[in-house]
């Protein structure tokens, strides 16, 4: 007897009827490999002559007698299905079938015997046979009904093995954290999970109780709600839709997360997964988006504010300039009595001086939105405007030591970069009690720096603890208490560094005190020379006739004192009674209009004078507060005509009258 036989069992001819297909219609040009594991010749033949009359289609068969060559066979890896006999001498084919799965195999298997036995067709499904067939019974339509149906289990087993692969692998990579749970354990738990919680490996959450992983992951003012929507869903077998909670992390840091539930069948159990979506990046963006429409109201509020405060503030330093400048030396008066007058005066124009400068830093939050235009700037000049601004705040509680290297020119927006350095100083005078001045030191630091010019602003204040240095840049983080800060200052100062090329850094130790440094570019351009001061020519001043368009009555007052000396001066608060006069042919030799006002603009009135009276629009001089709607911007970078900013003296009023009048050939009347 062979103890090994190949042998083709047929194939179908063009007039035979085909039998019940034991494959899908696109497999026929594929033969059915079998391997027959059977000691006995005789039933090798009845198996053989089985297929033989059955199938309607060529099967090969492949015939081993011994436990050893079905082995070899099966981890070969060729066949479609195996028919396993149940007694093989020593062994038994249910033996057999543990050894190769034991091995890896996974092929389908059919268990044949010589009788009857509910015990052993009990205990070959168990072992993981596909089927259970008495050699006594046998006959072809019982043995095609047989592999047809193993057959197609196994192709079911294998697709659902693979969608489980599919499944897992797909999860594995997933950016959610995803975990697995059946009855009250956990039995899953994807990367991304574990990387979100802040454990070292799945293995750490893998096989323990839901209740005490939520008690441990959770806020505790969160449980109830986790018991109430998560476990009433359990029980009445529906998802949960997805709901924000607080995860925490092993360090101690609270994490949102949005968390949803739904049941599943997973590794063949029914299960459910709770899918945990990171709410961070969402909560920045949101926080990101309610930052700038913020910044856009204060913008707005800022730019209104500082063109309200700049109309009074005009006409008071104009009237001042103009007293000091004018009135005083045709005052009679005693020799001291002059000078304590002129004293005073000074001192006013030093302090209006002072809130032109606070109204200056409001218009430069008005244009937060506008692109930063680096230019050389001098880096010196920048710090000690920031500290003359944060002064008040600095002399309470510290030290000011100044530890500047040479002159340094960095590339910056000088508005902006000012607007930083004082929000770091402001910064380190609140990071130090108030009543230790003589204890506590806030240094600003210049220097040169592989990078370009470094700036730093030192403090001995409370520091901030190493978990939170990265967030100090985050929108609305802080450390100071409520109500004392937004938590906007430092994104924004990050902002508008990293807007010109330049980046920040921070150090700090908890007790010692932080370093909050500025990297920029080094200026590439030398700093545009400031023109020295002419020395006054005492010239008869080409006399002229000027219009003065604004909508404050003071303004025009204020003007019409200083020039009226040496000019015609007329006044209006109307545009539109301007625009009619102008019309009408009267002249004006120049016209000096506000240009934001009510009812009709000086935008508006350029506009009716360029179609118009062309001429008469070229000699138009704005006056103005901060060109602080976008509109406004755009006129003024359009337009080549003068400006003139409000706070003004009286000197820079007469310069530019006089400068324009000369220019246009004005002579002396």
């Amino acid at each position: 007897m062979s103890s090994r036989c190949s042998t083709n069992t047929g194939s179908r001819s063009s007039n035979s009827h085909a039998p019940t297909s034991l494959t899908r219609p696109e497999e026929d040009t594929h033969p059915i490999r079998v391997l027959l594991v059977e000691d006995d010749e005789d039933d090798f033949v009845l198996v053989r002559d089985a297929l033989q009359s059955l199938l309607p289609r060529r099967v090969v068969l492949e015939w081993v007698d011994t436990c050893e060559q079905a082995l070899a066979e099966m981890e070969l890896g060729h066949y479609d299905i195996c028919l396993l006999d149940y007694r093989l001498g020593a062994s038994t084919g249910l033996e057999l079938l543990a050894q190769a799965r034991g091995k890896g195999w996974q092929g389908p298997a059919i268990l044949l015997t010589g009788a009857a036995d509910d015990e052993v067709d009990y205990r070959a499904m168990e072992a993981g046979a596909a089927d259970f067939l008495t050699k006594s019974q046998l006959t072809p339509e019982l043995l095609e009904r047989s592999i047809r149906y193993t057959l197609q289990h196994a192709r079911m087993l294998e697709a659902l093995r693979r969608s489980q692969a599919s499944f897992r692998e797909l999860i594995e990579r997933l950016p959610d954290g995803i975990c697995v749970l059946q009855g009250e354990q956990l039995v899953y738990a994807n990367p991304a999970l574990v990387r979100l919680v802040g454990w070292d490996s799945p293995n750490e959450l893998v096989g323990r109780s839901v209740r005490e992983l939520e008690e441990s992951l959770f806020h505790p003012d969160d449980q109830a709600r986790l018991t109430l929507e998560f476990r009433e869903a359990q029980r009445e077998g529906r998802p949960v839709p997805p709901c924000e909670l607080r995860l925490l992390r092993k360090e101690g840091d609270i994490v949102p997360v949005e968390i949803a539930q739904l049941s599943v069948v997973f590794d063949g159990q029914p299960s459910l997964v709770r899918i945990v979506r990171n709410l961070t990046e969402r909560k920045q963006m949101q926080a990101r988006l309610m930052l700038s429409d913020r910044m856009a109201s204060l913008g707005t509020l800022a730019a209104g504010i500082a063109h309200e405060i700049n109309n009074p503030l005009s006409y008071v330093m104009t009237n001042l300039s103009h007293l000091e400048a004018d009135v005083l030396p045709r005052l009679v008066a005693s020799g001291g009595d002059q000078e304590e007058i002129r004293k005073l005066v000074s001192d006013a124009q030093v302090g209006l001086v002072r809130v032109r400068d606070i109204v200056r830093q409001l218009k430069m939050f008005s244009r937060a939105e506008e692109q930063a235009r680096p230019e050389p700037v001098d880096v010196q000049r920048v710090l000690e405007g920031s500290i003359r601004m944060a002064w008040n705040e600095l002399r309470h509680r510290a030290r000011l030591v100044r530890d500047y290297s040479e002159p340094l020119l960095a590339e910056a927006d000088e508005g902006r970069l000012g607007q930083v350095v004082l929000n770091l100083l402001v910064n380190a005078a609140h990071a130090i009690p108030e009543g230790s001045v003589e204890r506590n030191e806030i240094r600003v630091v210049t220097r040169r720096h592989p990078g370009g010019v470094a700036i730093e602003v030192r403090d001995t204040g409370s520091g901030i603890p190493a978990n939170l240095l990265e967030k100090v840049f985050e929108p609305f983080f802080t450390t100071k208490p409520v109500g004392v800060g937004t938590g906007l200052g430092l994104s924004i100062c990050r902002e508008i560094v990293t807007s010109v090329g330049g980046r920040m850094e921070v150090e700090s130790t908890v007790g010692r005190g932080s370093t909050f440094r500025l990297i920029l570019r080094a200026a590439t351009a030398p700093l545009q020379a400031q023109r020295a001061p002419q020395e006054q020519v005492h010239e008869a001043p080409a006399r002229g006739r000027i219009l003065v368009v604004d909508d404050e009555p003071m303004i025009g007052m204020a003007v019409r004192r200083s020039l009226q000396r040496h000019h015609e001066v007329v006044t209006l608060t109307s545009a539109r009674e301007a625009l009619v006069r102008l019309q009408g042919g009267e002249h004006f030799d120049l016209i000096l209009s506000d240009l934001m006002m009510p009812e009709m603009s000086g935008m508006d009135l350029h506009l009716e004078l360029s179609y118009r009276l062309p001429e008469l629009a070229e000699r138009m001089v704005f006056m103005t507060g901060g060109a602080f709607t976008p509109d406004a911007r755009a006129f003024m970078e359009r337009i080549g005509n003068s400006r003139l900013e409000k706070p003004f003296s009286t000197q820079e009023l007469q310069e530019l009258v006089r400068t324009r009048l000369r220019g246009a050939g004005r002579e002396g009347r």
